[in-house]
């Protein structure tokens, strides 16, 4: 599989017509299509079906492309790290995944200053959750991932930021428990609640229950905590989150309340064990070590 081959597939399934993607490629289309018809072989099925006003991917070739989106990212990184291996600064993109929370800002400070000594280097920065960011950290098309704990730096290498972040409730305002100050393991019980699709399988917070979460009354699993928050202002339920998740926008709708006993996480900057850094990579952590030795940890 050739790498100009799996570009080319990427661009055609992305424009959806065959005929617009070679002019975009300077390429003519009998060449694209030979090109396309080599990869079904290879790939051993059709990646393109024929609609009326153009082709789609098949399920196959959806696959292959979501596949190609890694490989290509990784090949580009690779290129542009080793192109810029000779110069005096650090330049190429330095691929960073992390979780939304408000202690990412020790790293976002890092790459700040980072990008302001080597005005050459790109941030390519993903979103997601846990589970997300550590299958693409493994498979090599991130860098670096930021993680909240407990247990998500396992099999990495990692520092811990130091930042501890309190998990609790996210309720409407309106809601009884909204007036309380904090929440007991008691009140969870019969409760309709929105959970991550993590701690389903996880025991994180079955200690502080006493008992695992397939006891709890879970209504709603979830990745990212915006689309959370609109589900508890529509009503659905509580969201079992960390603190500073509450969207602005829906500040005068939702709250949040902590946990008693307190829960806590903390956070941790990670990378694959045994796997040598890039050269923006090791810098990265290195700004990050220095915040990290010279401040002790706080309570988010």
């Amino acid at each position: 599989m050739e790498l100009r081959t799996l570009r080319n597939f990427a661009a055609v399934a992305r424009a959806g017509n065959v005929t617009r993607a070679a002019e975009a490629l300077h390429i003519s289309q009998p060449a694209l299509s030979m090109q396309l018809r080599e990869l079904e072989e290879e790939m051993g099925g059709p990646l393109l079906v024929r609609r009326p006003r153009g082709v789609e991917p098949t399920e196959l070739g959806a696959r292959l492309l979501r596949r190609a989106d890694d490989i290509l990212a990784l090949a580009d990184r690779t290129r542009d790290e080793l192109r810029g291996a000779g110069t005096g600064g650090l330049s190429g993109t330095l691929a960073v995944g992390a979780g939304e929370t408000e202690a990412f800002a020790t790293v976002a400070g890092a790459i700040r200053a980072l990008c302001a000594e080597n005005p050459r280097l790109r941030i390519d920065l993903t979103s997601g959750n846990g589970e997300d960011i550590g299958a693409r950290i493994r498979n090599g098309t991130l860098d670096l991932a930021f993680f909240v704990g407990p247990g998500r730096y396992r099999g990495f290498d990692y520092i811990a930021i130091p930042h501890a972040l309190s998990w609790g409730l996210m309720l409407r305002r309106d809601a009884p428990l909204a007036s309380r100050r904090a929440i007991r393991a008691r009140d969870l019980d019969g409760l309709p609640i929105l959970l991550t699709r993590q701690m389903m399988v996880g025991e994180f917070l079955s200690g502080w229950l006493g008992h695992d979460c397939g006891r709890l009354n879970v209504v709603c699993t979830y990745n990212l905590a915006y689309n959370a928050a609109v589900m508890v202002a529509s009503g659905l339920g509580a969201a079992v989150c960390i603190d500073g998740m509450v969207p602005s926008v829906y500040a005068d709708r939702v709250a949040f309340r902590p946990f008693a006993p307190e829960v806590a996480s903390d956070a941790y900057l990670a990378w694959r064990k045994g796997v040598p850094l890039s050269r923006a990579a090791a810098a990265l952590v290195a700004r990050v070590r220095e915040v990290t030795d010279a401040h002790p940890a706080t309570r988010g």
